[in-house]
């Protein structure tokens, strides 16, 4: 798995790779000049990694929540990166609310080769209307909501003032029509766990990818 800076390298060699297939068309770019623009991009977000790795824990957090509640993706992707693999719990945890308040569309994979019962694909396909492959895993895309203080939870997007989004102590919980799930975030960013869905008798693993 690669760290942090890892993360960071290879984002700012594609982000190049990308300038220059846009100019592609002109002219080639020659390896001298392909890597004067990595050199460019890279010192450019230096700064912004330095604040996340700021020796005061205070500032550094808020760095990283400041940038995740900008309008920059690129910003956005800096920090969650730094948050989500952190092997600080609590700066997980204020990385992945943070990230929650920019009412991301979550896509959660549910692995159903171990299900036996049919159900199961019916929930995902009829209830959800989401895809299940011939392998039995299914996908299925849901939007968070806001946050509602009332209720200490993120709403469903789709469903009102229904609590979908859970985040305490204990873990990340889901709850939606024909779900019930409790996970928590890996060493790799992505939240993981087993979930319950209405009429199904056997849990389902489930993960949900934060980082790209």
């Amino acid at each position: 798995m690669l760290n942090r800076i890892g993360r960071v390298v290879l984002f700012t060699f594609a982000a190049a790779m990308a300038m220059s297939a846009q100019t592609a068309g002109a002219q080639s770019l020659s390896p001298e000049q392909l890597r004067a623009l990595v050199d460019k991009r890279v010192s450019a977000l230096n700064p912004y990694q330095e604040l996340l790795n700021d020796p005061d824990p205070a500032r550094s957090l808020a760095a990283m929540q400041i940038m995740l509640e900008s309008d920059d993706p690129e910003l956005i992707r800096l920090a969650l990166d730094f948050g989500l693999l952190s092997p600080n719990p609590s700066v997980k945890r204020t990385a992945l609310e943070s990230f929650l308040k920019t009412r991301p569309i979550f896509s959660i994979r549910l692995d159903g080769r171990a299900v036996k019962d049919n159900r199961y694909t019916v929930v995902i396909r009829d209830r959800w209307n989401g895809n299940v492959t011939p392998e039995k895993i299914g996908y299925w895309r849901i939007g968070v909501g806001e946050y509602s203080p009332d209720k200490r939870c993120y709403v469903n997007a789709s469903a009102g003032n229904e609590c979908f989004v859970t985040v305490n102590a204990d873990g990340i919980f889901l709850t939606a029509s024909y779900l019930n799930a409790r996970g928590t975030i890996g060493d790799d960013g992505t939240i993981s766990g087993s979930a319950a869905l209405g009429g199904v008798d056997d849990p389902v693993p489930f993960t949900i990818k934060l980082l790209e």
